[in-house]
């Protein structure tokens, strides 16, 4: 039986590091899937646990097929005292399915919530992501990419959705593999052109975070 001690995960190439509690580390194991395995809901969870979090705040999520990312994201900070919602960004069955491209379950990702109890944490919109930024604040604590995997769609996510990212805050990239040639170099060009955001790690997903501002 795998022990859920706590674990201090260090960050690849920046040597960041962030601490998953027992409970999340367990909850990972519940959560994983083909879409994010236990390695990446840790690291996941360890982000959403190192922002420091205002009652204003929120998770907003650029694709979500199930809900099952934004269920966990929500009950990882539940268990840890946050009450900040996340946001879900999704298409779902408006978008056509492709192989790279999975069409989002609308029906299941209300399951998803309504079996999880976290129907008034995790909050869908249903729209592509481009329509959806202009109602999105400008206080997003974490915000997950992980919608259409095309360069040109990746970049466009960055361009409208990093600026609205507080100082302290996250990125975290899905697929950020040679499979999905355009997620990694829409990140690579962002970061290279932004001097506001680190890349703090970097295999099959890719995490970045805001400077405070402070100088």
């Amino acid at each position: 039986m795998e022990n859920h001690a706590p674990r201090t995960l260090k960050f690849n190439p920046s040597g960041f590091q962030a601490s998953v509690p027992a409970d999340a580390a367990a909850r990972a194991d519940q959560y994983a899937s083909a879409m994010m395995d236990d390695g990446e809901l840790r690291y996941l969870a360890s982000i959403a646990l190192a922002f420091p979090w205002s009652p204003e705040a929120l998770v907003v999520e650029i694709g979500s097929y199930s809900g099952l990312t934004a269920a966990f994201v929500a009950e990882t900070l539940a268990g840890a005292g946050h009450a900040n919602p996340v946001l879900s960004i999704d298409p779902f069955e408006r978008v056509p399915h492709t192989r790279k491209n999975p069409q989002g379950k609308y029906k299941r990702y209300l399951r998803t919530m309504q079996e999880r109890g976290m129907e008034d944490r995790c909050l869908p919109l249903i729209a592509y992501s481009e329509h959806a930024a202009p109602v999105v604040p400008d206080r997003i604590g974490l915000l997950i990419v992980d919608g259409n995997h095309e360069y040109e769609s990746v970049t466009r996510d960055l361009a409208l959705f990093a600026p609205k990212v507080l100082p302290s805050g996250f990125i975290f990239l899905d697929d950020h593999t040679d499979t999905y040639p355009g997620v990694v170099r829409a990140t690579g060009e962002f970061v290279n052109g932004s001097s506001d955001f680190e890349l703090l790690h970097q295999t099959y997903f890719a995490i970045l975070q805001r400077s405070t501002g402070d100088p």
